[in-house]
């Protein structure tokens, strides 16, 4: 069985990588793509690559899990509260 090379893994994950990218784009940007002139292909990438920036910047982790963990939260604080005295 032939082994990979790492030129090849690092092909692959290129190839991978720039199809997530043409899969996520529009038909505009899509069609905005000429092979034959390079210059649209780097344009083309770049947009995706600041699309992608943007959604990972507007995806905070910390904010989501606050989120979903505020009403555990709630009920975690109010049986560890001190409880108060029934005195008269």
């Amino acid at each position: 069985m032939k082994r990979s090379s790492p030129i090849n893994t690092i092909f692959l994950a290129l190839v991978v990588a720039f199809g997530l990218l043409v899969v996520t784009a529009d038909r505009r940007e899509r069609e905005s793509v000429d092979l034959l002139r390079p210059s649209t292909l780097l344009s083309f990438v770049a947009s995706r690559l600041h699309a992608v920036q943007a959604y990972v910047r507007s995806f905070r982790v910390s904010d989501r899990v606050d989120t979903a963990t505020a009403g555990f939260r709630e009920t975690v604080q109010k049986h560890e509260s001190p409880k108060q005295s029934l005195e008269r």
